[in-house]
C-alpha cells in the first residue's frame, strides 16, 4: 500500500462543494470498521434497484407515458420533455419507487446486498453535462433519496453497492447510458475530466459509510482503446479518497480481456473487482437453444471460463447482472417458467461456486407483470425464495451462538487435523516451510468465520477470501518475518473457512431432516 499512501499523501483534499454533496446525501452514524469489513468482503447475494435512478422507460413506465408522442429514451430525453416540472415529478418518483418495506421483504429471503445505479447527473450542479445540465436544479434533491436508501438497507444489515450507471457522454450505445445515440464518452476529454471529477466526489461521498459494499465506477462499457487508461486514472483518483474503498469495474462483455487487465491493476490499486454480466436472452438466433443445450453449455463453456476468471483473479469477480429470462424458442414444448426455475437453478449453482456474488435484474417494474422484475419471478416460482448462506433460512435452530461456540470447541482439533494434512502435501517437496504461518492463517480464517457467521442479524460468510487473506498475510509477516511463507498463511486462512462451512452446512443439513 507504500504506492497508494504516495497517492492519497500527495492530492489529498477536499473541495468546497464536496461539503454541500455531503449535506445532500444526510448524515449516517459514525463508521464502524468491523461492520464495514462484513459488508465488504462477505458473499453477495444481491439484486439490482433498477429505475430508482437513471431511469428506463421498459423498466419505469408510468413516468415516461405522458411524453409518450416525443419517445423520450435516456433519463435527459425525459428530463427535457417534462421541463420546468421536472423536478417535481422526478421527486415524486423517487420518493414512491422503493420503500422500507421492500427491504424488509429482501432481507427476511436472505438478500443481502443491493447494486443501486445512478446516473452521474445526480451529484447537481456542479457535475451535469450536455441536458443535464440546463437540468441541474432537478437534481437537488436526489442525493437525499440516495441517503435514504442506504439507511434503509442499513437498517435491514444490506450492503450497498452504488454503481455509476451512466458517464457523461454515454459509455455506450445504450439510453441507460444517460444519452441517446453514439458513445461519446471515450470521444472527448472534457467528458472523461467530468467523469474523473464524478467518480472522486462519489468516493468522497460513500467512503466512510459503514454499509457500502464499494463504488462501481462504470457500466457496461464499451471495450475502446482509452478504457484501460481510463479505468487507471479513476482507480488513482478513487484512492485519494480511500485507499479501502472496493472498487468495481465493468469488463465492457470481454471477460478474458479485462481479467488480464484487472489482475494488473489489482496489484497496484489493492481492493479491485471485476464485475461481468450475464443475459441469455440476448442471444443471436443461431444460438437460441432448448433450455438443455443452454444447461449444457453453462456447464461446459462458462463454467471453465468463471473458474479460469476467477483464479486469476484471486476471486474478486462478481456477476453484477443476471436474469431468469430465456429466448421462447429454449422453451418451447415446455411450461416456460419451469425452464426458467431449472435454468436459474443452474446459473446460481455455477455462479455461487465461482463468483464472489451475484445481482438480478431487477428487483421490480412498474407493474412487477414480468420475469425481469425479481419479486415476480420469485412468486411465479421461477427463481429460488431464499438466498441465505450455508443453506440457513429462518426458521434454522440451534442459533447463531450454539453453533459458534461448537465451532470453537472444535479449534484445535480442525486446525491440527488441517496442519497435518498441509504437511504432508509439502512433503513431496524438498526445502523450508512455515507451517507456524499456516497454523497462525488458520486461526485467524476460523475467527473471522465466527464474526462473519454471528455479528449481524442474518448470517454473512467470506465472498473475497483471497483478498481477506491475503491483507490479513501481508499484517502477519510484517509483524513476524518470513514473507516466503505467506502463501502458507493464506492457506490456512482458506482451509479453516471451508471447515467452518462444512461444519455449518452439516448442523443444518441434520437439523432440517429431523
Amino acid at each position: 500500500m507504500n504506492v497508494l499512501s504516495s497517492i492519497k499523501n500527495k492530492f489529498m483534499r477536499v473541495p468546497p462543494d464536496y461539503e454541500q454533496l455531503s449535506a445532500r446525501l444526510g448524515t449516517f452514524a459514525p463508521f464502524d470498521a468491523a461492520r464495514a469489513r462484513i459488508f465488504r468482503y462477505r458473499k453477495q447475494y444481491g439484486v439490482n434497484l433498477g429505475s430508482m435512478f437513471c431511469l428506463e422507460p421498459w423498466i419505469a413506465t408510468i413516468i415516461y407515458d405522458e411524453y409518450a408522442e416525443h419517445n423520450p429514451e435516456a433519463e435527459g430525453d425525459l428530463v427535457e420533455c417534462m421541463g420546468q416540472c421536472s423536478a417535481e415529478k422526478m421527486q415524486a418518483h423517487w420518493d414512491t419507487w422503493l420503500q422500507r418495506a421492500d427491504f424488509e421483504h429482501m432481507a427476511s429471503m436472505g438478500i443481502n446486498a443491493v447494486r443501486l445505479p445512478v446516473g452521474y447527473w445526480i451529484l447537481g450542479h456542479g457535475f451535469a453535462a450536455e441536458k443535464y445540465h440546463s437540468h441541474a436544479k432537478t437534481y437537488n434533491r436526489a442525493l437525499y433519496y440516495v441517503g435514504r436508501i442506504i439507511a434503509w438497507a442499513d437498517e435491514f444489515d444490506i450492503g450497498v453497492l452504488v454503481d455509476i450507471h451512466a458517464l457523461p457522454g454515454g459509455q455506450n450505445n445504450d439510453s441507460h447510458s444517460g444519452a441517446t445515440g453514439p458513445a461519446r464518452l471515450f470521444e472527448s476529454r472534457k467528458h472523461q475530466d467530468l467523469a474523473i471529477k464524478c467518480i472522486d466526489a462519489f468516493a468522497y461521498l460513500l467512503a466512510q459509510v459503514t454499509n457500502i459494499v464499494g463504488l462501481q465506477i462504470i457500466n457496461e462499457p464499451q471495450d475502446h482503446p482509452e478504457l484501460e487508461a481510463f479505468y487507471e486514472r479513476a482507480l488513482k483518483q478513487v484512492r485519494v479518497q480511500s485507499l479501502t474503498l472496493p472498487v468495481y469495474v465493468g469488463d465492457a462483455w470481454n471477460l478474458d480481456k479485462y481479467t488480464g487487465i484487472v489482475k494488473g491493476l489489482r496489484s497496484r490499486f489493492g481492493f479491485v473487482v471485476l464485475d461481468t454480466h450475464k443475459y441469455w436472452v440476448f442471444r443471436p438466433e443461431d444460438k437460441q437453444y432448448p433450455v438443455e443445450q443452454l444447461i449444457k453449455e453453462l456447464r461446459e463453456t462458462d463454467m471453465p471460463e468463471l473458474l479460469h476468471a476467477s483464479d486469476e483473479l484471486e476471486g474478486n469477480l462478481v456477476i453484477g447482472e443476471y436474469s431468469s429470462i430465456l429466448p421462447a424458442i429454449s422453451c418451447q414444448g415446455t411450461d416456460p417458467t419451469v425452464s426458467m426455475r431449472e435454468f436459474s437453478r443452474e446459473q446460481l449453482h455455477m455462479y455461487n461456486s465461482t463468483t464472489a456474488g451475484t445481482f438480478y435484474w431487477t428487483w421490480r417494474l412498474q407493474h412487477d407483470a414480468g420475469f425481469w422484475s425479481m419479486q415476480f419471478a420469485i412468486n411465479e416460482g421461477a427463481m429460488p425464495s431464499e438466498y441465505f448462506p450455508f443453506g440457513w433460512n429462518l426458521s434454522v435452530e440451534p442459533s447463531h451462538e450454539v453453533i459458534v461456540n461448537e465451532a470453537e470447541k472444535r479449534r484445535s482439533e480442525w486446525r491440527e487435523k488441517r496442519l497435518q494434512g498441509h504437511m504432508n502435501y509439502v512433503s513431496q517437496w524438498e526445502g523450508d516451510f512455515g507451517f507456524d504461518h499456516y497454523a497462525a492463517g488458520f486461526d485467524k480464517g476460523l475467527t473471522v468465520a465466527l464474526e462473519f457467521f454471528s455479528k449481524l442479524k442474518f448470517p454473512s460468510k467470506l465472498g473475497f477470501i483471497r483478498q481477506f487473506a491475503s491483507e490479513c498475510a501481508i499484517a502477519y509477516v510484517s509483524q513476524h518475518g518470513g514473507s516466503q511463507w505467506q502463501w502458507e498463511y493464506v492457506d490456512g486462512f482458506r482451509e479453516a473457512n471451508d471447515e467452518f462451512s462444512d461444519f455449518v452446512s452439516y448442523i443444518i443439513h441434520v437439523k432440517v431432516q429431523q
